[in-house]
């Protein structure tokens, strides 16, 4: 499982709903992995908020607790046809969503997200809403 970073942020804002997915994910004995697009993301957020050090830790936290998975090779040239088939087909996608999605289908890893409209319609890509 790939959390996108919706989750992420979720599980760190103790939203009632990120935080019991998560749970579940592990009560099935599976893994909840993070991305590297997901934590650029979050470090784009630190720098926007007025409570850096607070955030931070809560930053430090989350992912201390989590698997990492790289944008490699595989991942980056997955995402950058995602990303490039949806521009083709006049879909918007953000590029870090691209990347995610180029990471779990690299890894055959379902993206756990609340934002499952984000990832619709990429062909080897599931996700698992919360």
């Amino acid at each position: 499982m790939l959390a996108d970073t919706t989750l992420i942020i979720d599980i760190m804002m103790n939203e009632p709903a990120a935080v019991e997915k998560a749970a579940e994910i592990e009560r099935r004995g599976q893994t909840l992995s993070v991305g590297a697009p997901t934590i650029f993301e979050l470090y784009v957020g630190l720098s926007l908020t007025g409570k850096p050090g607070e955030e931070k830790a809560k930053i430090a936290a989350v992912l201390a607790s989590l698997p990492q998975l790289p944008l490699d090779h595989p991942s980056a040239s997955a995402g950058g046809i995602i990303y490039g088939q949806k521009t083709q087909s006049g879909s918007k996608m953000d590029p870090e969503d691209a990347m995610i999605a180029g990471i779990a289908k690299a890894n055959n890893k379902k993206i756990v997200t609340r934002n499952t409209r984000h990832f619709q319609g990429i062909e080897g890509i599931s996700t698992e809403p919360y």
